[in-house]
């Protein structure tokens, strides 16, 4: 499998450019938030595709860390439980968040790149998306199409808080070692 393949030709690692892919993926919607109407429906589009798309070639390239089962169960539970419980409104609380998942995983997972703490944001907007539809559905509406009504730099605050305190947290995983 071609995605399994842990370089691309220039030494730049797989998972990295999935990473590059879930920022920009971050910036699409915040894009999407501040267009609002048509645009912001087709971008959201974009930016969902791009950010799933993104989240699996993460998971299939990020190198293993120590503790693999530990690192999946970690980001299952902090994206499924940012998605569907605790719900970031506010650029506050994502930050926070985002930050204390990330960091949760890279440590429990030992993982020495931080790169494990991304799979937090990756995990979590399938799991809003899913929400959403079920709420349409039960609902008997229409899904909400439109992005919401928060601060355009909150998607891309959620990615990145999770990634800084993700690489914060591997130096210390590495130093410990």
């Amino acid at each position: 499998m071609a995605l399994a393949v842990k370089q691309t030709h220039d030494g730049v690692q797989r998972w990295q450019v999935a990473a590059a892919g879930l920022v920009i993926a971050s910036l699409v919607v915040a894009l999407a938030i501040v267009a609002g109407g048509s645009a912001a429906r087709a971008l959201n589009g974009i930016g969902a595709l791009l950010w799933v798309g993104s989240g699996v070639i993460l998971a299939l390239s990020l190198p293993r860390p120590e503790r693999y089962p530990l690192a999946w169960a970690a980001a299952a539970i902090g994206g499924g439980l940012l998605g569907a419980v605790i719900r970031p409104s506010t650029f506050a609380v994502a930050v926070a968040g985002f930050a204390i998942a990330g960091a949760t995983v890279v440590l429990l997972g030992g993982d020495r790149t931080g790169g494990w703490a991304l799979m937090v944001p990756a995990i979590y907007l399938p799991v809003h998306l899913v929400i959403g539809i079920g709420r349409a559905i039960l609902r008997g509406s229409e899904m909400r199409v439109a992005p919401p009504p928060t601060a355009a730099l909150l998607p891309f605050s959620m990615v990145m808080a999770a990634l800084l305190a993700g690489v914060l947290m591997a130096y210390v995983v590495k130093s410990r070692n």
